[in-house]
């Protein structure tokens, strides 16, 4: 495959703000521009729809600073969060109830990207759990390698309150090493020691609900992510007969490029 350094351009943007912000008239106005006022018995519409604010910690004066952003902009979708990137390069976020799993990875992106604009030339490690606490997801970015998306398997919870800076036990290794069962694991393994050139990493989750995630390397020109996918999702097959197997793609820099899932015919269909 030929090389394609040039052909990935690097995408740091933060738009947590952006997606949380409700679609609509703006405050005082009745979408027409005509101001209006609400009777003084009735609670103003943006104060009777206003999300919780998250519970914050962090270690550093910087730190506070991103957190207090996040306490600003999270719009209901964060539920605590614990800010270490200054000194230890981690962000560990607890999500509400308000987040669809479908919706994770989005939200985990658009936080990683916040954090990397921060704090760009250093190792991140951002360790994202549900509204129980159990881990969900961790995305770890180092300069020059792009963004890693691990899935999780259990592990240790987050448990943070107050705004006052609280000590946070370091995140135990509960991320899949590969994939999540020793089948999984087996696989990603093989796919990952048979295309080092193309393949950043694999995780795969293929036994129980045949899903695959995997990055691909500066190695590989975007005209290539389409055979590759189809190869890998023909190998997830072979190994896990009786499932259509689906994949999910990120480029070099850990931009989602898209999710392809195999057939029972053999097509590839992608989203």
């Amino acid at each position: 495959m030929g090389r394609a350094h040039e052909c990935w351009p690097s995408r740091n943007r933060f738009f947590l703000s952006a997606a949380v912000l409700a679609a609509g008239a703006g405050p005082g106005c009745d979408g027409s521009g005509t101001p209006t006022t609400a009777p003084a018995s009735v609670p103003a519409l943006d104060e009777i729809r206003k999300p919780a604010l998250p519970s914050v910690s962090w270690d550093t004066e910087r730190d506070h600073q991103f957190a207090g952003y996040l306490q600003k902009h999270s719009g209901g979708l964060i539920k605590e969060a614990a800010v270490g990137l200054e000194k230890k390069g981690t962000l560990r976020v607890e999500v509400s109830r308000a987040v669809k799993p479908e919706d994770t990875l989005a939200l985990t992106k658009s936080l990683m990207s916040g954090a990397r604009k921060d704090y760009p030339d250093r190792p991140l490690t951002l360790s994202v759990y549900d509204p129980s606490g159990a881990p969900v997801l961790t995305a770890q970015f180092r300069p020059g390698h792009g963004v890693h998306y691990k899935i999780a398997h259990g592990g240790d919870t987050l448990r943070v309150s107050g705004d006052a800076p609280k000590a946070v036990p370091p995140v135990a290794d509960a991320i899949a090493r590969g994939g999540v069962t020793a089948r999984d694991q087996a696989f990603a393994k093989w796919a990952e020691e048979h295309s080092r050139s193309t393949l950043r990493y694999v995780e795969a989750d293929l036994e129980r609900h045949g899903r695959l995630w995997f990055g691909v390397t500066r190695e590989v020109a975007p005209t290539d992510v389409k055979p590759l996918t189809k190869s890998l999702l023909e190998g997830a097959h072979k190994e896990f007969p009786g499932r259509e197997p689906v994949a999910t793609v990120f480029d070099p820099e850990g931009e989602r490029i898209g999710r392809a899932r195999l057939s029972g015919d053999g097509t590839v269909h992608w989203e």
